[in-house]
């Protein structure tokens, strides 16, 4: 084959490519003004944006910290960490944890408390760590987000929490086909309106894939937001409460690996 023509195989590929990649972009707009849950462009500005500074990011003792304001530093948990000796967790330097309280089954439907729930909200409040709560949802709809924020509450029993309780909506198949047909967002304020009823704080855990897709965080401004975003700084482009910055972290006391979070403290 010529110089010549090599040429304009190659150019002519380019142009594929950047055409697919068009494609590929609008058909995602499209589903996501299908779902009604991604925000326009100018609903988007007058969302906050995120102006935490990469290099202010830090590690000390294994733990990330944030130099230009007051946060602490965290993990959360499940009955997946095991029997967790707190006392040693806090003597590492965790100054606060968000436990899951229970999830509802990605099949069938029901709701089931996580085993190790009451173990850890006692043990980690006897040992000094602020506690906040998570349900793991699967609803489909804002009368199932409902139902799970009155499980959550009924599970505490009436105890205290530092912390808000968390709506942690993720995708893993089971009773959801597509999850561009759900309206995310009524659930998530379902949810927490049901939560601060009950009396306590609320809050949204999402990934960058929810954030910018599935969640209309214009709507959840008034919630506590609990971002996914693992590395040595969060570049998701709006502002956020929480960071939980990896999957695969380790802490005296638990013998697995463990998420860890930071939380960023508001300015008094």
């Amino acid at each position: 084959m010529s110089r010549k023509n090599k040429t304009l195989l190659y150019s002519l590929t380019a142009m594929g490519i950047i055409l697919l990649l068009v494609l590929i972009l609008a058909v995602v707009r499209s589903l996501s003004a299908q779902s009604g849950e991604t925000e326009t462009t100018e609903a988007s500005e007058t969302v906050p944006r995120n102006e935490y500074r990469a290099e202010a990011f830090y590690y000390d003792n294994g733990l990330l910290r944030y130099e230009d304001s007051a946060h602490m530093v965290g993990i959360d948990v499940s009955v997946h960490q095991g029997v967790i000796d707190w006392q040693r967790v806090a003597q590492a330097g965790v100054e606060f944890a968000i436990i899951r309280a229970g999830y509802r089954g990605s099949t069938v439907g029901d709701l089931y408390e996580d085993e190790q729930f009451r173990y850890n909200l006692q043990e980690a409040q006897n040992a000094g760590v602020q506690v906040g709560i998570y349900f793991f949802s699967q609803a489909l709809t804002p009368e199932e987000a409902v139902e799970e924020a009155k499980y959550a509450c009924a599970l505490l029993d009436g105890a205290s929490l530092d912390l808000p309780i968390y709506f942690d909506w993720e995708y893993i198949g089971g009773r959801v086909e597509n999850v561009y047909e759900l309206a995310l967002t009524d659930c998530a304020i379902a949810f927490c309106e049901e939560v601060e009823a009950n009396g306590y704080k609320a809050g949204v855990y999402f990934n960058q894939e929810f954030g910018y897709l599935h969640f209309s965080l214009g709507r959840l401004q008034e919630y506590h937001l609990w971002l996914a975003e693992y590395g040595d700084h969060p570049e998701f482009y709006y502002h956020f409460d929480c960071l939980q910055y990896t999957a695969s972290g380790t802490v005296d006391g638990i013998e697995t690996e463990v998420d860890l979070d930071i939380l960023f403290l508001p300015e008094q």
